[in-house]
């Protein structure tokens, strides 16, 4: 079997499809990547993995990337690919044009950041659904990461039942990197002692974009909520703003309002870090405030990190969080019930250490890595069996 996979950044194939790529690789099939410009190239090239990149604009929507879909379609017809698998709406949808006019075997989809969850904006909403109506037929297997996403999907009819499959538990945790039990004691105290957490005040931690869509603010907004109650505590932010994001002001806003809330000695802004598994050691509690997700992964990540997490109620989080066992679960944008929560935890280290127990387990048990992707090419593999599109399956 020959796949290619269209992602719109290299982080995408970085961080959700690579477990995937090298066990059908292992297996004997031939797997490509083609995406535009932007960080994780070095990975891709490290690992092997044949590339192409597009000539893309950094706007995602802009007009001038549908010559995007000219490249593309001469991609797939000179690599004579047996399947196309593309991610993100944007490259769902020059994906699925360029496989069409390039008559690609077998197109599959996977929607990692959901347009129908809470919190997307309603003119988002009604772009996705406008594109997927119109376009959708031109997909074989539309693969979400949660139920409710492929409910969705039938329900709005941009697809039919037997057409979407959901993997329920996301793509996986690596258990051999996000394990407790490997981080150096030593360094996590150096680490403490530079960042001022030594004096035993409780920390709540940030992962993620640093942009207004995964709830920054909201954060900070929480914290000063629970500063002015009298709690000590401190905030860490671990993250960035990349060069696909289209909102560079939050994170701007958010740094001014540190700095005339007079708390830049509490709040410590820690950047974009390799290492993410020894930066949430040093959390005791990991917030998670974002306004619309496809899958809530951060918290299935601090979870295998044995940490405890408040994740807002968007698509998915009630797979990632067994609310009030591993964490709890709030409303979108309510900076009140996500202050009380994180109080709720902090206040309580016997909480913290039994939720945190509890978060592992349950990674260990639903998100293993190896088991998701052994999930991924069994779907692969009924998919084909049952449309016979292609001679050739995946063993």
């Amino acid at each position: 079997m020959k796949i290619l996979y269209v992602t719109r950044v290299p982080t995408t194939a970085t961080h959700f499809i690579f477990p995937l790529a090298k066990k059908l690789r292992e297996r004997g099939n031939i797997v490509e990547f083609t995406f535009g410009p932007g960080l994780g190239l070095k990975d891709v090239e490290e690992l092997g993995f044949p590339f192409t990149i597009l000539s893309m604009n950094k706007m995602s929507r802009s007009f001038g990337n549908i010559r995007v879909i000219n490249q593309l379609s001469r991609i797939i017809k000179d690599g004579h690919y047996d399947v196309v698998h593309t991610y993100s709406p944007v490259m769902g949808m020059y994906g699925r044009l360029a496989a069409y006019k390039a008559k690609a075997p077998v197109v599959i989809h996977s929607v990692i950041g959901s347009m129908l969850a809470p919190g997307v904006p309603l003119s988002h909403r009604l772009m996705f659904l406008t594109t997927e109506l119109i376009s959708s037929r031109l997909i074989d297997l539309f693969i979400t990461l949660n139920d409710e996403d492929a409910r969705a999907m039938v329900r709005y009819r941009m697809t039919y039942s037997d057409k979407v499959v959901s993997l329920k538990y996301e793509y996986g945790v690596d258990l051999n990197k996000f394990n407790p039990e490997i981080i150096d004691k030593t360094r996590l105290e150096e680490a403490r002692k530079k960042y001022r957490l030594q004096d035993g005040t409780p920390v709540i931690g940030f992962v993620g974009r640093m942009i207004g869509a995964k709830g920054i603010l909201d954060l900070f907004e929480a914290y000063r909520y629970l500063r002015a109650k009298g709690t000590k505590v401190k905030l860490l932010f671990l993250g960035e703003v990349i060069s696909t994001d289209n909102d560079k002001k939050s994170y701007e806003l958010l740094k001014s309002l540190v700095k005339e809330s007079g708390f830049e000695n509490d709040v410590i802004f820690l950047g974009m870090q390799e290492n993410v598994p020894f930066y949430i050691s040093l959390m005791d509690v990991v917030v998670h405030p974002t306004h619309s997700e496809g899958f809530p992964r951060i918290p299935v990540e601090a979870g295998a990190m044995r940490k405890p997490s408040i994740c807002t109620a968007v698509s998915g989080a009630n797979v990632a969080i067994e609310e009030g066992k591993t964490g709890f679960i709030v409303p979108i944008k309510n900076i009140e019930r996500l202050a009380e929560a994180i109080q709720k935890i902090i206040s309580n280290p016997v909480l913290i250490q039994n939720m945190g127990n509890a978060a592992r387990q349950r990674v260990v048990e639903l998100f293993d890595q190896t088991k998701i992707v052994d999930q991924q090419i069994q779907i692969y593999k009924e998919f084909f069996k049952k449309n016979k599109k292609t001679a050739k399956y995946i063993v």
